[in-house]
Parts: structure tokens; C-alpha cells; sequence
């Protein structure tokens, strides 16, 4: 199952408080998503998609996308060079990474995934493909 994207752009740069240590949004030095994570929140709900909650962890962003199947669904997305001199190479990806899953609040219970998760990942491949300034974007499965 395909579950993660990389591609190159020049267009998601850390922001001011990405670069600051002393700021709540400084993740790791050389680390920074929120540009991206912003662009996937709002290309992501003009499809129908509610993002219902965000934060910084210690590689990069993480997205929740609203849904009533009894799982987390979400994004995570992260900048995987920062050498500053043209495109950067980004990396975002889709958990749950497997078609079948086992929630903590419903261990005796299976749920089939992957419809979810394929949709999920085909829409933010296409949001990125539909930006001429995004190049590369390539999906596989890990």
C-alpha cells in the first residue's frame, strides 16, 4: 500500500519561529514543516477534508484528518535536506501505513484501511502534482 510521497520544491521554507530555539514552533535544528503542513490543511479541505488537530514533533508535523471510523488517520510531513541553495526535498506520509489495523480502543476488532488510506494519499499527490513549482513527486510504500 502506498503510503508516502517525496518530491522537491523551493517553496516550503522554514518559518522565523522554525529557526528560533527559543520559540514553541523550533523543532529540531535543520527540521521544518510548517509551510507544508499549512498547504496540505488547505489544499486538503477545498477536497472535503477536515484536518481536526496539528502539532510540531520532533521531525517534523502531524496532522489529524477528521473521520468517524473508530482510527487516527493522518499526516505527517517533513523537510528531509536543508541545504538551502534550490529545492528542497520533502517527504509527507500517510498513517496507518498498513491495510489492515488493530485500534488500542478496538484490539478484538479489525479494520480495513485502505480504501481510506489510498484516498487520502491520492489526494494529496494530486494536490502537490497540481503546483508547477513542486517537482519530483514520486510515491512508494514506506
Amino acid at each position: 500500500m502506498i503510503t508516502t510521497i517525496r518530491f522537491k520544491t523551493a517553496i516550503f521554507q522554514p518559518t522565523a519561529a522554525e529557526l528560533d530555539e527559543s520559540h514553541e514552533d523550533f523543532i529540531n535544528p535543520g527540521v521544518f514543516a510548517r509551510e507544508l503542513a499549512d498547504f496540505l490543511k488547505a489544499g486538503l479541505c477545498s477536497r472535503g477534508y477536515e484536518i481536526s488537530s496539528r502539532c510540531s514533533e520532533d521531525w517534523g508535523y502531524w496532522q489529524q484528518v477528521e473521520h468517524d471510523r473508530g482510527y487516527t488517520l493522518a499526516i505527517g510531513c517533513a523537510n528531509l535536506d536543508d541545504s538551502g541553495d534550490g529545492p528542497i526535498v520533502h517527504r509527507v506520509f500517510v498513517e496507518p501505513d498498513k491495510p489492515i489495523i488493530r485500534p488500542s480502543s478496538l484490539w478484538f476488532r479489525k479494520i480495513d484501511v485502505q480504501d481510506d488510506v489510498e484516498t487520502l494519499v491520492a489526494a494529496i499527490a494530486d494536490l502537490l502534482r497540481s503546483d508547477n513549482r513542486i517537482q519530483e513527486v514520486t510515491m512508494d510504500d514506506s
